[in-house]
């Protein structure tokens, strides 16, 4: 079972859509068995998804502090089993991080369930510590989406120092890639062009070669609780997400 964080401090990159699309493209192009973990008290992968309910109760913290049994909390949409988020997770916080094996509460737990599945998908909180910290400690790769805007780039340069500062007590945790959101290079827009070849160059292999262009479609999926390879197959963010997804098998791979 690999484990994958979707993870950026910052907010409005793409990080749910990215973790929504990444998970059904493992499941649709690698024929896996995929689990998605909905970290952020905000719920906006649970809500991608078409969970909606309110007052939901038995979610991923709940999983993590072991309230609830695994098989009690797992939801399945389609082929994903989903871990959902809910308001409630801000209620967990401090038993989960006073507890004695904190940060590797998250990695812990997940042991459980370890040959159920082929990949877990984390969608974290825009955030530096709490949940994040969970995520980077129990995941194999992480990967980062990056926004082609100025304070976009200077908020990667933070969390990567942050990430680093993970690595040393988790050794096995590693930067699997940055990618462009909402970049698209055939479009005339000078900082965007200037920031992703700085950050290439400073990246090198680590910068990715798939991007995600804008895309409408993606939004409407989201509210429609559907995929981009369910609600828009032909679209270009179907295109862009089945690039991005095949680069990470190959990256895991490696």
């Amino acid at each position: 079972m690999k484990i994958l964080s979707i993870v950026n401090n910052k907010g409005g990159v793409g990080k749910t859509t990215s973790a929504q699309n990444i998970a059904a493209g493992l499941t649709k192009f690698a024929n896996a068995r995929v689990l998605v973990i909905d970290l952020d008290a905000q719920a906006s992968l649970t809500k991608s998804f078409g969970i909606t309910h309110a007052g939901l109760k038995k979610d991923s913290g709940s999983f993590i502090t072991g309230e609830y049994e695994f098989d009690e909390i797992v939801q399945k949409v389609g082929d994903i089993d989903i871990l959902p988020g809910s308001a409630e997770m801000i209620h967990r916080e401090d038993t989960i991080k006073s507890a004695p094996i904190f940060p590797f509460n998250l990695k812990i737990a997940l042991e459980k369930v370890k040959d159920r599945y082929d990949f877990v998908v984390i969608d974290c909180p825009p955030a530096l510590y709490g949940n994040t910290r969970l995520a980077l400690v129990s995941c194999h790769q992480y990967y980062v989406p990056l926004q082609a805007e100025f304070l976009s780039y200077e908020g990667l340069r933070n969390f990567l120092v942050y990430s680093a500062e993970i690595k040393k007590i988790s050794p096995s945790t590693n930067l699997g890639g940055v990618f462009a959101t909402r970049y698209n290079p055939k479009i005339r827009k000078k900082i965007s062009h200037e920031l992703i070849s700085a950050t290439r160059e400073q990246l090198s292999d680590v910068f990715m070669e798939a991007y995600i262009r804008d895309n409408i479609a993606l939004s409407e999926a989201q509210a429609s609780g559907m995929t981009i390879f369910d609600y828009a197959p032909s679209s270009n963010g179907a295109e862009d997400y089945y690039k991005l997804t095949k680069e990470i098998l190959e990256r895991i791979n490696n």
